[in-house]
């Protein structure tokens, strides 16, 4: 069976919808249709033969389901209406926003930030208990650091500064490593971490849609090595701010931990990778 070209086509659980097809399944993006203008009505007029549909690609998911696959009540492609017209989907008179090549939204900024917010907040949570568990020096540095600042004792607080460099060190590489399993784990499987499932919004390649491969989901990490690395690591926040905002005025709406791996964020899921 040949497979579909990704697009809008009527949807098949609605006729007065339109469903987007991503060429591997249906999505969760829908429109309402246009209706005819007066030259395109033929009421009044010999009801007109149906055209036929294209047959819907394996994989779908709907397949199986009574009047919702080939041979169903709606099926897969474009449709002839009882008025007698034809409704062609046209992707561009659709799209409110910036979009993937293959006609996917692609996600806000507030989304993004509203995700990465939560998805922060459970890796400071488990990274806190680990490091308490593999990092016992932690909260006397910590301690120390405090004592020194209320002092105002600079000579005391650089003493503190140089012993803790170890320990500090040690604490952003854990971080590190908590982020990018939990981060790579979710990548890899449904392109969803719990920020972006709450927000509703995932991860995929730029050229195809689905779960990022192992490679992607690296590359993907690599930026925030900044935060890790000795002598460096003290200018990772510029980088984080402009790494943020930078989607702000990006075409694609990239950051640049996207362009690195060549990756975009879209609204809703991503289909799964078939067996």
């Amino acid at each position: 069976m040949s497979q579909q070209p990704s697009g809008w086509y009527d949807d098949p659980t609605d006729p007065d919808l339109l469903r987007y097809w991503d060429g591997v399944t249906w999505t969760t993006h829908t429109a309402p249709k246009r209706s005819p203008t007066a030259s395109q009505s033929t009421i009044g007029l010999p009801q007109q033969t149906q055209q036929p549909t294209t047959p819907m690609p394996s994989g779908s998911g709907w397949q199986d389901r009574p009047g919702q696959g080939p041979g169903g009540q709606y099926p897969y492609g474009r449709q002839t209406t009882q008025s007698g017209y034809q409704q062609a989907p046209h992707p561009a008179w659709m799209r409110t926003g910036p979009t993937t090549a293959d006609g996917v939204p692609l996600a806000s900024w507030g989304r993004r930030v509203g995700g990465w917010v939560i998805d922060v907040i459970l890796i400071l949570i488990v990274s806190g208990i680990l490091v308490n568990v593999f990092v016992p020096g932690y909260a006397q540095m910590v301690e120390e650091v405090t004592k020194a600042i209320e002092s105002n004792d600079t000579s005391s607080m650089s003493t503190v500064v140089a012993e803790s460099t170890s320990v500090a060190f040690a604490v952003a590489l854990l971080t590190y490593l908590v982020a990018s399993v939990y981060a790579i784990a979710c990548w890899v499987t449904t392109a969803q971490t719990l920020g972006k499932l709450v927000m509703r919004i995932s991860v995929r390649r730029v050229d195809r849609p689905g779960p990022l491969d192992l490679g992607t989901a690296i590359r993907r990490r690599l930026l925030e090595l900044l935060s890790v690395i000795p002598g460096v690591s003290g200018f990772y926040s510029i980088v984080l701010l402009l790494d943020g905002l930078w989607p702000l005025w990006d075409e694609r709406r990239q950051t640049l931990h996207d362009k690195i791996a060549n990756t975009q964020v879209v609204m809703g899921k991503q289909p799964r990778r078939p067996r």
